[in-house]
């Protein structure tokens, strides 16, 4: 780790003290230096300030003696409670000695805090593969005793009920969403988001993972509690999840799949909460929570054959595409569907006469051959409508 970054510690020490500086391994070797040409040579201080885990210094009368030693101050730099190698700064070692413990400090804290990341990057790695096991574990024929050791290795319980959420941030911004989308400069962004998705969904009842550039997925616990989680505390745990984005310029869109009381219901609560994100998206309706047990019929449509449900859609709509005020009579005809056989309630949702709506259901019924009144005429529309929202 500390050969790794040794180079930028030593010029970046360099830049705010302006003398020059140098870091050596555990054998006194230089492998970092604001001077390059000293690099790969061995630093004689090194060695006794390593020995005696103290500072030294090295006057001008010193360095004269040792061959390629400047005059300078030398400390061990420790990690774990291990001496991992050296630092030193060269200069009048009565002028260099106050930037000393600052210095070393500075290149403990460094290389603490690279550790600290990469073995949080690893684990982040390590979920993300669990995620992908969960997403293609095929129940009936894979051993979910794999997947189960999967999670117990990385400190979860496989058995503990959990419902997948997937959440999908974005913005009405373009710039917002420009720097969301970032390969690079939307690091920053997307570590945040997962750092509120993960203080809020907290291990190890939960655990989190990323999916591609922006997405994420929770196996959010669902606890003890009675009754549905969406609507207790795994919806209060969405909409936190959506406070704290907006105070990012955000908005936060989710999916949410089913129940998973065993380690192969994880693989259907996945699949069923893309689904559940993918028909909200298609509704054009961003920025809610969206359960797949909203969407039963919508997720039925999904097995119909695309060719044949395209064709459906397409001979039921024709006549209502064709007139000038299609769309809003699509409107009018998904508000009744809302309440249906309650016409005054769908007038005033419209913000229209009730004679208005007679009117556009006739309207509706000359152009497609269905009379919304009926309720096998109402259904095979509703199936046109979705058919053709789920194919787009």
């Amino acid at each position: 780790m500390l050969r790794r970054f040794a180079q930028v510690i030593c010029e970046t020490t360099h830049d705010i003290i302006g003398h020059h500086v140098l870091v050596t391994d555990g054998n006194a070797v230089i492998i970092g230096s604001s001077d390059p040409s000293r690099l790969f040579t061995v630093h004689t201080p090194s060695a006794e300030c390593m020995r005696s885990r103290a500072e030294t210094y090295t006057d001008r009368e010193e360095a004269g003696r040792m061959e390629g030693v400047k005059p300078g101050v030398t400390l061990p730099v420790c990690l774990a409670g291990e001496v991992v190698g050296s630092i030193a700064i060269a200069g009048d070692h009565r002028e260099v000695a106050r930037y000393g413990y600052l210095v070393q400090k500075q290149a403990e804290l460094f290389i603490r805090e690279q550790v600290i990341q990469e073995s949080a990057g690893a684990r982040d790695r390590a979920i993300q593969e669990l995620t992908a096991h969960i997403a293609s574990f095929a129940p009936g024929n894979d051993d979910p005793g794999i997947l189960a050791t999967m999670i117990k290795e990385l400190g979860f319980e496989p058995d503990t009920p959990r419902i997948c959420l997937i959440l999908e941030p974005g913005s009405d911004n373009p710039a917002t969403l420009d720097r969301l989308n970032d390969p690079l400069g939307g690091v920053s962004v997307r570590s945040g988001i997962r750092e509120i998705i993960k203080n809020i969904f907290p291990e190890p009842a939960s655990f989190c993972s990323s999916l591609g550039q922006k997405r994420f997925a929770v196996f959010a616990s669902t606890g003890n509690e009675a009754g549905d989680p969406m609507e207790g505390s795994l919806g209060e745990g969405c909409r936190r999840c959506r406070e704290n984005l907006e105070e990012m310029g955000l908005t936060l869109t989710v999916g949410a799949g089913s129940l998973a009381r065993t380690v192969e219901d994880l693989h259907y609560s996945y699949g069923d909460a893309w689904k559940a994100l993918t028909i909200g998206i298609k509704k054009n309706e961003p920025g809610k929570i969206h359960r797949i047990g909203d969407y039963l019929m919508e997720d039925l449509l999904t097995t119909v054959n695309v060719k044949k449900g395209r064709r459906f859609a397409s001979k039921a709509l024709s006549g209502l595409r064709k007139t000038p005020d299609g769309e809003e009579m699509l409107h009018t005809f998904k508000v009744w569907c809302l309440h249906p056989c309650s016409p005054g309630v769908v007038a005033k949702e419209l913000n229209i006469h009730r004679n208005t709506l007679h009117y556009r259901i006739e309207k509706i019924r000359k152009a497609t051959g269905y009379d919304i009144r009926s309720f096998r005429d109402a259904f095979e529309l509703f199936m046109a409508v979705t058919l053709e929202m789920l194919h787009e």
